[in-house]
């Protein structure tokens, strides 16, 4: 199946879950409707894609006090992140090379994944949707507060980790107030000072609308995002990536292209 048709079929799909919603958890809509998507991402990006395993494990591990009702709501919930970050994935690729492309899941990146230090600040929607965009990549993203620590002080440990990382990204969130003005977490700003260290030219600085960063950093080129969307720090992520040779998008030869 050609994958602008998969996308297509894709997109369909999540304007059914508005509906799977308000259904008993036992109903057969929702196996019928997941057993679809598997189909059309195993034909259109084969079994062993990222996206295919991303979309097939994305449900909860056990059941909670809320029973099998409350399980239901999670895996649909789960289930519709898989699909949109899988959708949004493909969306940024294709608007990002204004071309028709081809990707091939196993000539992506290299044979070991690209590890990427995400320095940031409180717990954020943001961050949640950076790591999944991230996997969806096949970008192994890390976050040291829930790595192992190694039997190290926090400082050690945040140095271990970003010595092991291939790149940095630093998402600064408008979190502290400082003489009226929103400011990223002071760890951030340190971080970035390390990075710059340590992985000069290969640091990606995201800025949350709102929020400054202090006059060391400002300088800097950085994206700015909102929580609720993200789609031009996204962008900013996959030039960057291209920049780095991370990132091996397979271009359609030109006889092949559509006029």
């Amino acid at each position: 199946m050609e994958k602008g048709k998969a996308l297509e079929l894709l997109k369909e799909a999540t304007n059914e879950i508005p509906r799977l919603v308000t259904l008993n958890w036992d109903n057969q809509e929702f196996k019928l409707w997941r057993d679809k998507i598997l189909d059309i991402l195993e034909v259109s990006f084969g079994h062993n894609s990222t996206e295919y395993e991303r979309f097939s494990q994305a449900f909860p591990r056990s059941k909670r006090a809320g029973g099998q009702e409350e399980y239901y709501l999670k895996e649909l919930e789960m289930r519709e992140t898989a699909l949109k970050s899988i959708i949004q994935k493909h969306e940024i690729l294709g608007l990002e090379t204004r071309q028709s492309i081809e990707v091939l899941p196993e000539e992506i990146f290299r044979e070991v994944p690209p590890k990427a230090f995400i320095s940031h600040g409180k717990e954020s929607a943001a961050l949640r949707k950076l790591k999944e965009f991230l996997e969806t990549l096949g970008i192994e993203p890390i976050i040291v507060k829930i790595q192992a620590s190694l039997d190290k002080t926090v400082g050690d440990k945040v140095e271990y980790y970003l010595n092991h990382a291939d790149f940095v990204i630093a998402l600064a969130t408008a979190d502290d107030e400082v003489d009226g003005k929103m400011q990223p977490r002071q760890n951030v700003s340190h971080e970035i000072g390390l990075a710059q260290k340590t992985h000069k030219g290969r640091i990606i600085y995201l800025l949350e609308e709102g929020a400054e960063f202090g006059s060391n950093i400002s300088p800097k080129v950085y994206e700015r995002f909102k929580q609720r969307n993200m789609m031009n720090a996204f962008l900013g992520i996959v030039r960057e990536l291209r920049a780095y040779g991370m990132l091996k998008i397979i271009k359609t030869p030109p006889e092949e292209q559509k006029p």
